[in-house]
């Protein structure tokens, strides 16, 4: 892309140089970082400097625990990053508009398949109206995820938001919000 800010278009992603190394296909990603065998990718998404949580469905595996929306990237998406974009958008409705920052990718666990890895990024969404103020409306896939909330440092911090307790899924994914909003502050997001 010559203009790596840019807002998507037509499909397009934008994305900061430092995250081209995901602008390729899981093929061409699992060939460059054996032994990797599997990729999931992660969304935190932001606005007014809270980040999007979806709580996983209670029929679902971690039953009633919050993380980040995403989801395994398919052998047919065209690379990494429009991994990152489908699931967002399946899981929440949220079309990504732009990539900001990689959060983590260093996040690996043993599956089935071999090794598993993890990879996060800070996104910008499309606003679903001309106030920016409000949050873009979220519409979770019911068999995935059943509630969400927009979720501030102190929230995470203090594992409430709204007065609803947030457990994660697991540690991990809670550590990696955290470095995402040290990014966010950095950043004045």
């Amino acid at each position: 892309m010559s203009n790596p800010h840019a807002r998507a278009e037509a499909g397009a992603i934008g994305f900061e140089k430092p995250l081209e190394a995901l602008s390729v296909t899981l093929q061409t990603y699992l060939a460059n970082n054996p032994p990797v065998a599997c990729v999931i990718v992660s969304a935190v998404v932001v606005h007014n400097s809270r980040v999007l949580l979806v709580q996983r469905a209670a029929t679902d595996g971690y039953p009633l625990a919050w993380e980040n929306p995403g989801g395994t990237v398919d052998a047919d998406d065209e690379t990494l990053l429009h991994a990152l974009g489908r699931e967002l958008r399946e899981e929440t409705g949220l079309k990504m508009t732009r990539v900001l920052a990689l959060v983590d990718d260093a996040t690996e666990f043993e599956g089935r398949e071999g090794i598993w890895r993890k990879i996060t990024c800070l996104v910008e969404v499309e606003p679903n109206s001309d106030d920016g103020e409000k949050p873009p409306l979220v519409v979770l896939e019911p068999s995935e995820h059943q509630d969400y909330v927009w979720a501030s440092e102190a929230d995470l911090d203090a594992g409430i938001v709204d007065g609803r307790p947030i457990k994660f899924a697991y540690e991990a994914q809670r550590k990696t919000t955290a470095v995402a909003f040290q990014i966010i502050k950095e950043r004045g997001l």
